[in-house]
């Protein structure tokens, strides 16, 4: 009830205080009163960078002179996985010849040197890194690969083990760069 009345008290004193003043053409008119502070709307996160494509892993890779040649951007038609947009599968990939590798071997394959997949989440990279090693170590006939990620986890870059260490090691360091 106290409450009721003290605001009753402060709504007629500020209607008295209003009604009290001269507003004649010569008096000078007051200016309202200052609003409260509003606290300001906080800043919008930065929306996250849009991953890399695979052209512009290839084509960083490519700037770095490490000896690519053939690059390759694949579509639908021409990826070998059929893993392009499909579920679970890549965003995009690209494939380059490497020293090292086999020139003869399937066009587009990872034996001719170096294939780059880009998944929409880092869960995807993770999934198929995993798939692709434990099957080349459940079968040592099929070679061995060199896996690096890139732009926060949604890109590999998968090297053949084809390729020389130190050649490896190259790629690794332009892929960190990135």
């Amino acid at each position: 009830m106290r409450l009721r009345h003290s605001t009753i008290a402060v709504a007629a004193t500020l209607m008295l205080a209003a009604g009290c003043g001269t507003n004649t053409p010569d008096s000078p008119v007051a200016a309202p009163p200052a609003s409260p502070a509003v606290p300001a709307a906080p800043a919008p996160a930065p929306a996250a960078a849009a991953p890399l494509t695979a052209k512009q892993v290839l084509d960083k890779l490519s700037a770095a002179k490490l000896g690519l040649t053939a690059g390759a951007v694949q579509d639908e038609d021409t990826d070998p996985n059929d893993l392009l947009g499909r579920p679970n599968g890549y965003t995009s990939r690209a494939s380059a010849d490497l020293p090292g590798g086999d020139k003869t071997a399937d066009k587009y394959g990872i034996d001719r040197g170096l294939v780059v997949e880009v998944f929409p989440a880092v869960e995807g990279v993770e999934r198929r890194s995993k798939f692709i090693q434990e099957a080349l170590k459940n079968m040592p006939i099929l070679g061995t690969e060199y896996h690096y990620r890139a732009d926060d986890g949604r890109v590999l870059v998968r090297v053949s083990g084809k390729v020389k260490p130190t050649q490896a090691k190259k790629i690794e360091g332009a892929v960190s760069a990135m």
